[in-house]
């Protein structure tokens, strides 16, 4: 669901602020933010490499893509902006794999142990998650009609 609320954070930042300069970094920022508060992950049961994972991480993606066409298609006037917000929020995670290939120092390094540092893990985040996820959906909705 971390996904979910990135996509949907990073087009609260779209829908709320229609300077680029101003919206693209927030919405890159806003990744690590979100990060930092407790979500839900670290679960014995769907650990990375398992086909529960897998399943996991292919629902995250498939609902932020519905929620992103919803949104797309609810304000097509921003539709770049939303794109450009919803990849910066989300596009950190994509860059996991890498993180296998890269040498233990070095500025690429230095992003991954900031990544990993950022996270906040547990079970019980599945909770603040959802209800993060409501809020924000609700603000988005409400921003895109007035």
């Amino acid at each position: 669901m971390q996904a979910l609320n990135h996509t949907v954070f990073g087009t609260l930042i779209a829908v709320s602020i229609n300077e680029p300069l101003v919206a693209l970094p927030l919405a890159l920022g806003s990744h690590f933010v979100l990060d930092s508060i407790p979500h839900y992950g670290k679960d014995p049961k769907a650990s990375p490499g398992t086909k529960a994972y897998n399943v996991r991480i292919f629902v995250d993606g498939l609902a932020s893509t519905l929620v992103l066409l919803l949104f797309l298609g609810l304000d097509p006037h921003r539709i770049w902006l939303i794109l450009g917000c919803v990849f910066l929020a989300v596009g950190p995670d994509f860059l996991w794999p890498l993180a296998r290939h890269v040498k233990q120092k070095g500025p690429l390094w230095g992003f991954f142990k900031f990544h990993k540092n950022t996270q906040r893990e547990s079970r019980k985040g599945i909770f603040l998650e959802a209800g993060w996820f409501v809020l924000t959906m609700a603000l988005v909705i409400y921003k895109i009609h007035h």
